[in-house]
């Protein structure tokens, strides 16, 4: 699978590639707990999810 995790910073926009849904959400919360905005993770579609909208379809689905 893949996926890319975006984040808007004071420098520009950052992207990261990841190969599951645990890392994709790892990261994404890492950077909004790193303080970045606007932190979505993008699948291969190319439809953009929150962390926590992603989290709920696709790493804790039903919870």
């Amino acid at each position: 699978m893949q996926l890319v995790v975006t984040a808007h910073t004071a420098d520009g926009r950052l992207s990261y590639q990841r190969t599951t849904p645990e890392s994709a959400l790892e990261k994404a919360v890492a950077l909004t707990a790193d303080g970045h905005a606007d932190v979505v993770i993008t699948d291969i579609t190319g439809r953009d999810y929150g962390p926590a909208e992603f989290a709920s379809l696709f790493v804790n689905p039903g919870t």
